[in-house]
């Protein structure tokens, strides 16, 4: 009897160790999924900082809206791959989409596009964030 006290006790102790491992390690790589986010985040900030500075008013160059464009294309990128949080995302989406809706990039994107053919779902994101901008208006 006593045995087998010392034998349950036992069991709920290992038990006990194995959910506590379990719980430490799912909090540790949720918080390295964060920080992740977070210093992509920083990183993107930086970048589009740099292009706000150069962008100025609407009238872009095509050299500026194509340096926009590989900075959106990495990001959205790493957003599909799961890299970038909607809670991040989310953050810039309606920037992107009123960039994607200027006049400047609307008459750039013919010339810009072709250098993203390899990428049809970024492609096709680009051609319904466009959209969004019209559905929304109305």
């Amino acid at each position: 009897m006593n045995n087998d006290i010392v034998d349950l006790i036992l069991k709920f102790i290992t038990i006990g160790s194995v959910l506590t491992g379990g719980i430490a390690i799912y909090i540790a790589v949720r918080n390295n999924s964060r920080q992740v986010g977070a210093q992509i985040f920083l990183a993107y900030s930086d970048r589009i900082r740099a292009l706000r500075v150069e962008l100025g008013d609407e009238n872009y160059p095509t050299r500026v809206l194509l340096e926009a464009m590989f900075l959106i294309f990495e990001f959205y990128s790493l957003r599909r791959k799961g890299y970038v949080s909607n809670a991040i995302w989310s953050i810039w989406e309606s920037d992107i989409t009123r960039l994607l809706n200027t006049a400047s990039f609307q008459r750039e994107w013919s010339n810009i596009s072709d250098r993203f053919a390899t990428h049809p779902h970024f492609v096709a994101w680009i051609r319904e964030r466009q959209g969004a901008k019209l559905l929304n208006a109305k």
